[in-house]
Protein backbone atom coordinates (compact mmCIF):
# COMPACT_ATOMS: atom_id res chain seq x y z
CA UNK A 1 0.00 0.00 0.00
CA UNK A 2 2.93 2.38 0.19
CA UNK A 3 3.75 1.83 -3.21
CA UNK A 4 0.60 3.09 -4.12
CA UNK A 5 0.23 5.73 -2.10
CA UNK A 6 3.84 6.41 -3.45
CA UNK A 7 2.44 6.57 -6.95
CA UNK A 8 -0.66 8.80 -6.01
CA UNK A 9 1.31 11.73 -4.78
CA UNK A 10 3.29 11.49 -7.71
CA UNK A 11 0.33 11.75 -9.64
CA UNK A 12 -0.69 15.08 -7.98
CA UNK A 13 2.40 16.39 -8.61
CA UNK A 14 2.40 15.22 -12.01
CA UNK A 15 -0.69 15.62 -13.53
CA UNK A 16 -1.04 19.52 -11.63
CA UNK A 17 1.68 21.07 -13.28
CA UNK A 18 0.52 19.26 -16.70
CA UNK A 19 -2.83 20.95 -15.92
CA UNK A 20 -1.34 23.99 -15.12
CA UNK A 21 0.62 24.47 -18.27
CA UNK A 22 -2.28 22.85 -20.58
CA UNK A 23 -4.57 25.77 -19.36
CA UNK A 24 -2.05 28.65 -19.02
CA UNK A 25 -0.58 28.45 -22.52
CA UNK A 26 -3.39 28.85 -24.67
CA UNK A 27 -4.58 31.56 -22.27
CA UNK A 28 -1.18 33.48 -22.73
CA UNK A 29 -1.19 33.19 -26.67
CA UNK A 30 -4.89 34.34 -26.54
CA UNK A 31 -3.68 37.54 -24.26
CA UNK A 32 -0.42 37.86 -26.62
CA UNK A 33 -1.94 37.10 -30.28
CA UNK A 34 -5.73 38.46 -29.01
CA UNK A 35 -6.92 35.96 -31.73
CA UNK A 36 -9.95 33.78 -30.50
CA UNK A 37 -10.14 31.45 -33.61
CA UNK A 38 -5.84 30.73 -32.79
CA UNK A 39 -6.98 29.86 -29.13
CA UNK A 40 -9.47 27.56 -30.55
CA UNK A 41 -7.36 25.97 -33.07
CA UNK A 42 -4.22 25.19 -31.34
CA UNK A 43 -6.27 24.14 -28.04
CA UNK A 44 -7.99 21.44 -30.93
CA UNK A 45 -4.43 20.40 -32.41
CA UNK A 46 -2.39 19.56 -29.35
CA UNK A 47 -5.78 17.16 -28.24
CA UNK A 48 -4.47 15.35 -31.62
CA UNK A 49 -1.08 13.62 -29.39
CA UNK A 50 -3.26 12.61 -26.79
CA UNK A 51 -4.77 10.09 -28.62
CA UNK A 52 -1.51 8.61 -30.07
CA UNK A 53 -0.05 9.13 -26.29
CA UNK A 54 -2.44 6.78 -25.07
CA UNK A 55 -2.28 3.98 -27.80
CA UNK A 56 1.31 4.18 -27.48
CA UNK A 57 1.47 4.43 -23.64
CA UNK A 58 -0.63 1.39 -23.40
CA UNK A 59 1.62 -0.83 -25.19
CA UNK A 60 4.65 0.26 -23.88
CA UNK A 61 2.87 -0.34 -20.27
CA UNK A 62 2.89 -4.02 -21.46
CA UNK A 63 6.65 -3.83 -22.32
CA UNK A 64 8.48 -1.88 -19.66
CA UNK A 65 8.70 -1.63 -16.04
CA UNK A 66 6.02 0.99 -15.30
CA UNK A 67 7.78 2.93 -12.31
CA UNK A 68 11.28 3.77 -15.10
CA UNK A 69 8.35 4.59 -17.62
CA UNK A 70 6.17 6.86 -15.57
CA UNK A 71 10.22 8.80 -14.11
CA UNK A 72 11.35 8.67 -18.06
CA UNK A 73 8.27 10.46 -19.29
CA UNK A 74 8.15 13.18 -16.07
CA UNK A 75 11.77 13.55 -16.62
CA UNK A 76 11.46 14.11 -20.26
CA UNK A 77 8.45 16.62 -19.42
CA UNK A 78 10.58 18.63 -16.92
CA UNK A 79 13.32 19.02 -19.88
CA UNK A 80 10.75 20.93 -22.19
CA UNK A 81 9.43 22.73 -19.46
CA UNK A 82 12.92 23.98 -19.18
CA UNK A 83 13.81 24.23 -22.67
CA UNK A 84 10.42 26.24 -23.11
CA UNK A 85 11.38 28.56 -20.11
CA UNK A 86 14.79 29.56 -22.13
CA UNK A 87 14.02 29.48 -25.49
CA UNK A 88 10.48 31.97 -25.10
CA UNK A 89 12.18 35.24 -25.23
CA UNK A 90 13.79 34.40 -28.48
CA UNK A 91 11.82 31.81 -30.56
CA UNK A 92 8.62 32.68 -32.62
CA UNK A 93 5.49 31.86 -29.82
CA UNK A 94 3.30 30.35 -32.04
CA UNK A 95 5.27 26.74 -32.75
CA UNK A 96 6.59 27.10 -29.52
CA UNK A 97 3.21 27.11 -27.84
CA UNK A 98 2.17 24.51 -29.98
CA UNK A 99 4.81 21.81 -29.43
CA UNK A 100 5.26 22.02 -25.51
CA UNK A 101 1.02 21.94 -25.57
CA UNK A 102 1.53 18.80 -28.16
CA UNK A 103 4.17 17.59 -26.18
CA UNK A 104 2.15 17.78 -22.70
CA UNK A 105 -1.11 16.13 -23.93
CA UNK A 106 1.06 13.66 -25.48
CA UNK A 107 2.83 12.35 -22.44
CA UNK A 108 -0.68 12.94 -20.21
CA UNK A 109 -1.75 9.96 -22.68
CA UNK A 110 1.04 7.87 -22.09
CA UNK A 111 1.36 8.25 -18.49
CA UNK A 112 -2.25 7.26 -18.07
CA UNK A 113 -2.45 4.11 -19.29
CA UNK A 114 1.02 3.15 -16.86
CA UNK A 115 -0.90 4.01 -13.85
CA UNK A 116 -3.88 2.05 -14.55
CA UNK A 117 -1.60 -1.16 -15.47
CA UNK A 118 -0.10 -0.67 -12.06
CA UNK A 119 -2.95 -0.85 -9.29
CA UNK A 120 -3.74 -4.50 -10.00
CA UNK A 121 0.04 -5.69 -9.18
CA UNK A 122 -0.13 -3.36 -5.76
CA UNK A 123 -4.08 -4.25 -5.28
CA UNK A 124 -7.37 -7.12 -5.52
CA UNK A 125 -10.83 -7.25 -4.86
CA UNK A 126 -12.26 -4.32 -3.03
CA UNK A 127 -8.46 -2.76 -2.90
CA UNK A 128 -8.81 -2.63 -6.88
CA UNK A 129 -11.68 -0.31 -6.59
CA UNK A 130 -10.73 2.08 -3.91
CA UNK A 131 -7.63 2.69 -6.00
CA UNK A 132 -9.38 3.26 -8.89
CA UNK A 133 -11.07 6.04 -7.08
CA UNK A 134 -8.26 7.51 -5.95
CA UNK A 135 -6.94 7.74 -9.29
CA UNK A 136 -10.54 9.36 -10.60
CA UNK A 137 -10.34 11.57 -7.87
CA UNK A 138 -6.46 12.59 -8.70
CA UNK A 139 -7.61 13.07 -11.89
CA UNK A 140 -10.91 15.52 -10.92
CA UNK A 141 -9.38 17.08 -8.37
CA UNK A 142 -6.39 18.17 -10.70
CA UNK A 143 -8.65 19.04 -13.71
CA UNK A 144 -10.26 21.19 -11.12
CA UNK A 145 -7.46 23.20 -8.80
CA UNK A 146 -4.63 22.88 -12.03
CA UNK A 147 -6.02 25.72 -14.54
CA UNK A 148 -7.64 27.67 -11.30
CA UNK A 149 -4.22 27.94 -9.68
CA UNK A 150 -2.36 27.84 -13.35
CA UNK A 151 -4.18 31.05 -13.77
CA UNK A 152 -3.26 32.84 -10.45
CA UNK A 153 0.37 31.32 -10.91
CA UNK A 154 0.59 32.87 -14.22
CA UNK A 155 -0.20 36.36 -13.50
CA UNK A 156 2.33 36.76 -10.60
CA UNK A 157 5.04 34.48 -11.86
CA UNK A 158 4.58 35.26 -16.13
CA UNK A 159 4.59 32.45 -18.42
CA UNK A 160 8.46 31.52 -17.91
CA UNK A 161 8.05 31.56 -14.21
CA UNK A 162 5.17 29.10 -14.37
CA UNK A 163 7.34 26.52 -16.75
CA UNK A 164 10.09 26.15 -14.49
CA UNK A 165 7.97 26.23 -11.10
CA UNK A 166 5.81 22.93 -13.41
CA UNK A 167 9.27 21.49 -14.65
CA UNK A 168 10.08 21.38 -10.92
CA UNK A 169 6.86 19.82 -10.18
CA UNK A 170 7.60 17.38 -12.64
CA UNK A 171 10.98 16.47 -11.34
CA UNK A 172 9.65 15.87 -8.27
CA UNK A 173 7.11 13.66 -9.18
CA UNK A 174 9.90 11.82 -11.43
CA UNK A 175 12.23 11.08 -8.31
CA UNK A 176 9.31 10.00 -6.27
CA UNK A 177 8.39 7.13 -9.58
CA UNK A 178 12.46 6.38 -8.73
CA UNK A 179 12.10 4.96 -5.49
CA UNK A 180 8.98 2.89 -6.32
CA UNK A 181 8.82 -1.11 -5.93
CA UNK A 182 6.19 -2.40 -8.01
CA UNK A 183 5.99 -6.33 -7.61
CA UNK A 184 5.83 -8.50 -10.56
CA UNK A 185 6.85 -5.20 -12.62
CA UNK A 186 9.23 -7.10 -15.19
CA UNK A 187 7.91 -6.91 -19.01
CA UNK A 188 7.73 -9.96 -21.26
CA UNK A 189 9.49 -8.55 -24.00
CA UNK A 190 11.75 -5.67 -23.81
CA UNK A 191 12.46 -5.34 -27.43
CA UNK A 192 10.90 -2.17 -28.32
CA UNK A 193 10.95 -0.93 -32.20
CA UNK A 194 7.65 0.62 -34.25
CA UNK A 195 7.11 -2.80 -35.48
CA UNK A 196 6.67 -4.29 -32.16
CA UNK A 197 4.30 -1.47 -30.82
CA UNK A 198 2.46 -1.81 -34.11
CA UNK A 199 2.41 -5.49 -33.16
CA UNK A 200 0.81 -4.88 -29.92
CA UNK A 201 -1.76 -2.33 -30.73
CA UNK A 202 -2.69 -5.37 -33.83
CA UNK A 203 -2.56 -8.23 -31.02
CA UNK A 204 -4.74 -5.74 -28.83
CA UNK A 205 -7.40 -5.41 -31.61
CA UNK A 206 -7.98 -9.48 -32.17
CA UNK A 207 -7.98 -9.66 -28.23
CA UNK A 208 -10.66 -6.81 -28.10
CA UNK A 209 -12.19 -8.81 -31.39
CA UNK A 210 -12.74 -12.17 -29.16
CA UNK A 211 -13.86 -10.91 -26.18
CA UNK A 212 -17.56 -10.00 -25.95
CA UNK A 213 -17.20 -9.00 -22.31
CA UNK A 214 -14.93 -6.50 -22.88
CA UNK A 215 -15.99 -5.42 -26.18
CA UNK A 216 -19.49 -4.64 -24.38
CA UNK A 217 -17.75 -2.73 -21.68
CA UNK A 218 -16.05 -0.35 -24.46
CA UNK A 219 -19.34 -0.22 -26.12
CA UNK A 220 -20.81 1.38 -23.14
CA UNK A 221 -17.91 3.66 -22.35
CA UNK A 222 -18.30 4.90 -25.77
CA UNK A 223 -21.95 5.40 -26.00
CA UNK A 224 -21.27 7.53 -22.78
CA UNK A 225 -19.07 9.47 -23.96
CA UNK A 226 -21.18 10.07 -27.75
CA UNK A 227 -24.67 10.44 -25.85
CA UNK A 228 -24.76 11.67 -22.14
CA UNK A 229 -21.20 13.48 -21.48
CA UNK A 230 -21.77 15.73 -23.99
CA UNK A 231 -25.20 16.62 -23.32
CA UNK A 232 -23.88 18.08 -20.47
CA UNK A 233 -20.69 19.42 -21.62
CA UNK A 234 -21.90 21.24 -24.33
CA UNK A 235 -25.35 22.01 -22.83
CA UNK A 236 -24.25 23.49 -19.57
CA UNK A 237 -22.45 26.18 -21.28
CA UNK A 238 -25.57 27.18 -24.02
CA UNK A 239 -28.33 27.09 -21.15
CA UNK A 240 -26.30 29.47 -18.52
CA UNK A 241 -25.28 32.05 -21.27
CA UNK A 242 -27.57 31.90 -24.04
CA UNK A 243 -31.02 30.61 -22.40
CA UNK A 244 -30.49 32.19 -19.34
CA UNK A 245 -28.41 34.70 -20.19
CA UNK A 246 -26.12 34.84 -17.05
CA UNK A 247 -23.06 36.26 -16.13
CA UNK A 248 -19.31 34.44 -16.60
CA UNK A 249 -18.95 34.58 -13.26
CA UNK A 250 -22.67 32.41 -13.19
CA UNK A 251 -21.01 29.69 -15.69
CA UNK A 252 -17.79 29.74 -13.14
CA UNK A 253 -20.01 28.63 -10.39
CA UNK A 254 -21.84 25.90 -12.36
CA UNK A 255 -19.24 24.84 -13.63
CA UNK A 256 -17.15 25.02 -10.33
CA UNK A 257 -20.10 22.77 -8.94
CA UNK A 258 -20.11 20.37 -11.39
CA UNK A 259 -16.18 19.49 -11.21
CA UNK A 260 -17.43 19.49 -7.19
CA UNK A 261 -19.57 16.80 -8.40
CA UNK A 262 -17.05 14.72 -10.16
CA UNK A 263 -14.88 14.99 -6.69
CA UNK A 264 -18.04 13.77 -4.90
CA UNK A 265 -18.55 10.75 -7.26
CA UNK A 266 -14.65 9.45 -6.89
CA UNK A 267 -14.86 9.93 -2.79
CA UNK A 268 -18.32 7.87 -3.11
CA UNK A 269 -16.41 5.37 -5.40
CA UNK A 270 -13.88 4.31 -3.04
CA UNK A 271 -16.59 4.07 -0.49
CA UNK A 272 -20.08 2.55 -2.32
CA UNK A 273 -18.21 0.28 -4.46
CA UNK A 274 -16.20 -0.92 -1.74
CA UNK A 275 -19.33 -1.75 0.72
CA UNK A 276 -21.50 -2.97 -2.06
CA UNK A 277 -20.06 -3.70 -4.98
CA UNK A 278 -22.31 -4.32 -8.22
CA UNK A 279 -21.79 -6.34 -11.57
CA UNK A 280 -23.40 -4.83 -13.58
CA UNK A 281 -23.09 -0.69 -14.65
CA UNK A 282 -26.58 -1.02 -16.10
CA UNK A 283 -27.85 1.12 -12.79
CA UNK A 284 -25.43 3.66 -13.33
CA UNK A 285 -25.90 4.13 -16.99
CA UNK A 286 -29.69 4.43 -16.37
CA UNK A 287 -29.38 7.19 -13.79
CA UNK A 288 -27.44 9.44 -16.32
CA UNK A 289 -30.52 8.79 -18.65
CA UNK A 290 -32.43 9.78 -16.13
CA UNK A 291 -30.50 12.86 -14.76
CA UNK A 292 -30.45 14.55 -18.87
CA UNK A 293 -34.44 13.66 -19.11
CA UNK A 294 -34.80 15.28 -15.72
CA UNK A 295 -32.76 17.98 -16.09
CA UNK A 296 -34.70 18.50 -19.54
CA UNK A 297 -38.26 18.61 -17.47
CA UNK A 298 -36.62 21.01 -14.84
CA UNK A 299 -36.04 23.42 -17.76
CA UNK A 300 -39.54 23.65 -18.13
CA UNK A 301 -40.37 25.32 -15.43
CA UNK A 302 -39.02 28.88 -15.41
CA UNK A 303 -38.08 29.25 -10.97
CA UNK A 304 -36.43 25.69 -11.42
CA UNK A 305 -34.40 26.17 -14.59
CA UNK A 306 -30.63 27.76 -12.91
CA UNK A 307 -31.18 25.41 -9.66
CA UNK A 308 -31.84 22.64 -11.76
CA UNK A 309 -28.11 22.88 -13.71
CA UNK A 310 -26.34 23.20 -10.29
CA UNK A 311 -28.13 20.45 -8.32
CA UNK A 312 -28.83 17.66 -11.34
CA UNK A 313 -25.79 18.53 -13.12
CA UNK A 314 -23.89 17.85 -9.80
CA UNK A 315 -25.41 14.74 -9.72
CA UNK A 316 -24.79 13.58 -13.09
CA UNK A 317 -21.10 14.33 -13.16
CA UNK A 318 -20.90 12.46 -9.68
CA UNK A 319 -22.68 9.26 -11.70
CA UNK A 320 -20.22 9.83 -14.27
CA UNK A 321 -17.43 9.58 -12.28
CA UNK A 322 -18.63 6.22 -10.46
CA UNK A 323 -19.27 4.97 -13.48
CA UNK A 324 -15.79 5.47 -14.78
CA UNK A 325 -14.23 3.56 -11.66
CA UNK A 326 -16.35 0.60 -12.21
CA UNK A 327 -15.54 1.16 -15.74
CA UNK A 328 -11.49 0.67 -15.53
CA UNK A 329 -12.22 -1.88 -12.43
CA UNK A 330 -13.92 -3.78 -14.73
CA UNK A 331 -10.82 -3.83 -17.60
CA UNK A 332 -8.47 -4.77 -15.21
CA UNK A 333 -10.31 -7.75 -13.74
CA UNK A 334 -11.49 -8.97 -17.26
CA UNK A 335 -7.96 -8.31 -18.93
CA UNK A 336 -5.19 -10.78 -18.57
CA UNK A 337 -1.83 -8.69 -16.70
CA UNK A 338 0.08 -9.08 -19.98
CA UNK A 339 -2.63 -7.11 -22.45
CA UNK A 340 -4.02 -4.78 -19.69
CA UNK A 341 -2.06 -1.40 -20.32
CA UNK A 342 -2.45 -1.35 -24.59
CA UNK A 343 -6.57 -2.89 -24.27
CA UNK A 344 -6.82 -0.03 -21.64
CA UNK A 345 -5.49 2.66 -23.93
CA UNK A 346 -7.57 0.85 -26.79
CA UNK A 347 -10.87 0.78 -25.16
CA UNK A 348 -10.25 5.01 -23.70
CA UNK A 349 -9.46 5.74 -26.99
CA UNK A 350 -12.55 4.61 -28.72
CA UNK A 351 -14.48 6.46 -25.81
CA UNK A 352 -12.79 9.59 -26.72
CA UNK A 353 -13.24 9.13 -30.73
CA UNK A 354 -17.05 9.54 -30.10
CA UNK A 355 -16.84 12.15 -27.25
CA UNK A 356 -15.94 15.46 -30.24
CA UNK A 357 -18.44 13.73 -32.61
CA UNK A 358 -20.82 13.85 -29.76
CA UNK A 359 -19.92 17.32 -29.00
CA UNK A 360 -20.54 18.43 -32.44
CA UNK A 361 -23.61 16.84 -32.56
CA UNK A 362 -25.34 18.01 -29.98
CA UNK A 363 -23.72 21.44 -30.96
CA UNK A 364 -26.01 21.60 -33.79
CA UNK A 365 -29.01 20.32 -31.78
CA UNK A 366 -28.94 23.05 -29.34
CA UNK A 367 -28.29 25.61 -32.26
CA UNK A 368 -31.21 24.35 -34.08
CA UNK A 369 -33.22 23.91 -31.38
CA UNK A 370 -32.33 27.18 -29.74
CA UNK A 371 -35.78 27.79 -28.50
CA UNK A 372 -36.24 24.50 -27.03
CA UNK A 373 -33.27 23.13 -25.34
CA UNK A 374 -35.14 20.90 -22.66
CA UNK A 375 -36.45 18.78 -25.99
CA UNK A 376 -32.67 18.49 -26.39
CA UNK A 377 -32.03 16.75 -23.31
CA UNK A 378 -35.20 14.83 -23.50
CA UNK A 379 -33.75 13.48 -26.56
CA UNK A 380 -30.89 12.64 -24.70
CA UNK A 381 -31.65 11.12 -22.07
CA UNK A 382 -34.39 8.68 -24.19
CA UNK A 383 -31.92 7.93 -26.68
CA UNK A 384 -29.43 6.78 -24.08
CA UNK A 385 -31.78 4.42 -23.04
CA UNK A 386 -32.84 2.66 -26.25
CA UNK A 387 -29.46 1.86 -26.77
CA UNK A 388 -28.59 0.57 -23.62
CA UNK A 389 -31.83 -1.42 -24.21
CA UNK A 390 -29.78 -2.34 -27.46
CA UNK A 391 -26.83 -3.60 -25.86
CA UNK A 392 -28.91 -5.35 -23.24
CA UNK A 393 -30.80 -7.68 -26.20
CA UNK A 394 -27.75 -8.21 -28.09
CA UNK A 395 -25.96 -9.47 -24.64
CA UNK A 396 -28.78 -12.26 -24.17
CA UNK A 397 -29.38 -12.93 -27.64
Amino acid sequence: MNTFILIVLGQIVSLFGNAALRFALPLYLLRQTGSAALYGGITALAMLPALAGMLTGGALADRCRKARLMALLDLVTAGISAAAAAGLPHLPLLPLVLTVLGSLYAIQGLYQPVVRACLPLLLNGTQLLRGNAVIQLVDTVDELLGPLLGAVLLEHLGIRGLLVLCGCCFALSAGMELCLRIPQDVPYDTKLSVRSLWADLRESAQFLTGQAAVLRLAAAMAAVNLLEVPALTVGVPVLVVQTLQKSDASLGLVQAVLSAGGILGGVLAGTVFVRHPIRSGTPLLLALSGVCAALGLALRVSVLQFGSILVLGAVFMAVAALFNVWFFAQLQVLVPQAQLGKTTACCTVLACLTQPIGQAAYGIAFQHWAAHPADVLLAAGVLSVLVLWLLQTRRTA
